[in-house]
């Protein structure tokens, strides 16, 4: 059986076992080392894999809940030791990009080859990891054949998400320990609405990356404003936009300014915008982001997002990613036209499945602790996205989702906790304008709310060159944390 001792995991062999909180290990109790980038030294650290039995259905199929933990072996007592638990979006996605962007081991995939090097920007220095797979992704399933699961829904997820983060800090005695949360896209919305449940634990701080905070905004005219500085930009960086500027973070400024002053006014005119004033904005507009006057007349000033991808780089045949408008791909018939376009982006990387199973993780996880499955770790599932119920408790029906609200309560009734935010300027799946608007209109207290913006996409990690800034960043928000509590951050080898 895994036992926690000061923080630290040591096993005698690869096996699953059950704790007295049903939190299940499997861990070959070895002790690895990674040097990082910040300090000298390598950090010595054990590995396991938890899996928490959420329920069990008439036939004794069972819906599990999973994620892989990273302890830094230190002689450091676990009531000290921060422990921070991450995980993804989608909804369906699994932890595998956060993993493998702050823990221990990056994953380089070329030419269908992947390698594990050691990851010079992990944060297992400051804190210990905990990347949480959430129903129907990686490893954690749910009872049902066909993936169906109260577990698969706003309510049903954060309560499934809550367990387990309780649980792990129960079964292996860290309850009392600094705690830290991170959430990315869907995963800062599923952050906002945990946030109620978190509160018997000693949060020191959130960490939101690219968080989709208020998807109902973009459905307004507002949504409209909010993706223009990111059009613009792509826009500029292509060589297809008028704007004289000397970088892409100038180029989005100048359109955030046209987008936040002009171009609202005259949304918000709608049918009574005089036919000159609709001119005169329709040409600025299209010099902006390279797209035609007639476009954007006959969209009523209002271009889709998924046009716009579809249209600026039409004259090269390209198709342009939502999630990172860095990347593109040559226009070709999609994958598979029977799932929105969204799903068809470049950088998602998926085929006609639903799913993507990736066999490299699972070795890798076989390797790093014994875990010896054979179901596939899904580190993106679809099928999971496409069955989500977005209805609340009570199941009557919601047409706007803002759960920056919920923060602002979060941090009103934890007055020591802070907020930091990333944000991309080649996002326009959760464009950086909109992530300002919500973090500004939702009564948070802005001295402890930090809001990086980053020459990125999506996914800050993804670019090689912001790899350190982005972890920098988060260390240096764990340090300040730990440090206004009169709590140390670097524990003692």
């Amino acid at each position: 059986m895994s036992v926690t001792i000061a923080g630290c995991m040591t096993a005698p062999s690869a096996a699953e076992t059950e704790a007295s909180t049903a939190l299940q290990h499997v861990t070959n109790g070895e002790v690895f080392s990674v040097d990082d980038a910040f300090n000298e030294g390598p950090v010595r650290y054990t590995a396991h894999w938890d899996r928490l039995v959420l329920d069990t259905d008439d036939t004794g199929a069972e819906t599990t809940i999973s994620g892989t933990a990273y302890l830094r072996d230190c002689d450091c007592p676990g009531s000290e030791r921060p422990v921070m638990f991450l995980f993804n979006g989608g909804p369906g996605a699994s932890s595998s990009p956060l993993h493998f962007a702050l823990g221990p081991k990056g994953r380089d995939r070329e030419e269908g080859e992947t390698a594990f090097p050691d990851n010079p920007v992990t944060v297992l220095r400051d804190t210990d990891l905990v990347f949480i797979d959430p129903v129907e992704t990686g490893f954690s399933r749910s009872a049902s054949p066909d993936g169906e699961s109260r577990y698969l829904g706003i309510d049903g997820d954060v309560e499934a998400v809550g367990a387990f983060i309780h649980s792990w800090l129960e079964a292996h005695e860290r309850s009392e320990a600094p705690i830290f949360v991170t959430g990315q896209s869907y995963g800062g919305f599923r952050l906002a609405n945990l946030a109620a449940d978190l509160d018997d634990l000693n949060v020191e701080g959130l960490v939101m990356v690219s968080p989709a905070l208020d998807m109902g905004g973009g459905s307004s005219d507002l949504g409209h404003v909010f993706a223009l500085p990111t059009m613009a930009a792509t826009a500029w960086r292509f060589g297809k936009s008028s704007i004289d500027a000397a970088g892409e973070e100038e180029a989005w400024e100048q359109a955030r300014q046209f987008a936040e002053t002009d171009y609202l006014v005259a949304l918000q005119r709608g049918d009574l915008l005089g036919d000159d004033e609709r001119e005169r904005i329709a040409t600025r507009v299209a010099s902006m982001t390279g797209l035609s006057s007639a476009l954007i007349m006959d969209a009523d000033l209002r271009v889709g997002k998924q046009v716009f991808l579809e249209n600026v780089l039409a004259d090269e045949n390209k198709l342009v990613s939502r999630l990172n408008t860095a990347v593109t791909q040559e226009k070709k018939p999609p994958a598979n036209p029977d799932r929105p376009a969204g799903a068809n982006d470049p950088s998602l990387g998926l085929g006609r499945s639903n799913k993507i199973i990736a066999e490299d993780i699972a070795d890798y996880l076989k390797a790093l602790t014994g875990l010896d499955r054979e179901d596939g770790y899904r580190s993106l599932n679809l099928d999971a996205n496409f069955a989500w119920d977005w209805r609340r408790a009570g199941k009557s029906p919601v047409f706007s989702f803002n759960a920056t609200p919920l923060v602002a309560r979060f941090l009103d009734k934890n007055e020591d906790a802070g907020l930091l935010v990333f944000g991309g300027y080649r996002d326009l799946a959760v464009t950086a304008l909109q992530t300002q608007y919500a973090l500004t209109h939702a009564g948070l207290p802005q001295e402890r709310v930090e809001y990086v913006v980053m020459a990125s996409g999506h996914s800050p990690f993804d670019e090689e060159e912001l790899r350190e800034p982005f972890a920098g960043h988060i260390r240096a928000f764990i340090a300040d944390a730990l440090a206004d509590q009169g709590k140390a951050g670097e524990t003692p080898e």
